[in-house]
């Protein structure tokens, strides 16, 4: 699924950049390895694990993140606005939060393998609320699948 979006991606020629907090790095690292993605589709990432990333760099209002919380959809969509001020060349920003493994913001409605993520393309923003069973590096996995399906589903639609 990845090397089909990395794919399609590169024939329409768009340009990804990844904002990653849970996933930490992840999701770039996965979208570099596939043949003729590298430069052609992937600008970069950032990695804003602690929530003083988040502020110090994205600039999102520490007062929005205690709010919410560091994993929730109102600070993953700040993140991937945020985003497109850092990765201006961008068509498609993905921001990704969430709880990968025990800690964090977890509780019973928002409990560990939750991750909400938020893909910003052509001015709009689609949000996802996934919850994954398993360990962190099969959630990682699965994580990257759905969120290669959402961009083919975005790209295909328009």
């Amino acid at each position: 699924m990845i090397k089909k979006c990395c794919d399609l991606l590169e024939s329409n020629h768009l340009k990804i950049a990844f904002i990653e907090s849970a996933s930490s790095g992840y999701l770039s690292s996965q979208f570099s390895i596939y043949k003729n993605s590298g430069a052609e589709i992937l600008l970069g990432g950032l990695v804003s694990y602690d929530p003083s990333t988040k502020v110090n760099i994205l600039k999102i209002e520490p007062a929005f993140i205690e709010k919410y919380t560091a994993e929730s959809a109102e600070v993953t969509e700040a993140m991937a606005i945020h985003g497109k001020i850092l990765f201006t060349q961008a068509d498609i920003i993905v921001a990704c939060t969430g709880l990968l493994k025990p800690g964090g913001s977890a509780t019973e409605i928002k409990p560990e393998g939750t991750f909400f993520i938020s893909i910003l393309y052509l001015n709009e923003i689609y949000n996802f609320h996934y919850f994954i069973d398993g360990t962190p590096s099969e959630r990682l996995a699965v994580l990257t699948e759905y969120i290669a399906k959402d961009i083919i589903k975005m790209i295909e639609e328009i």
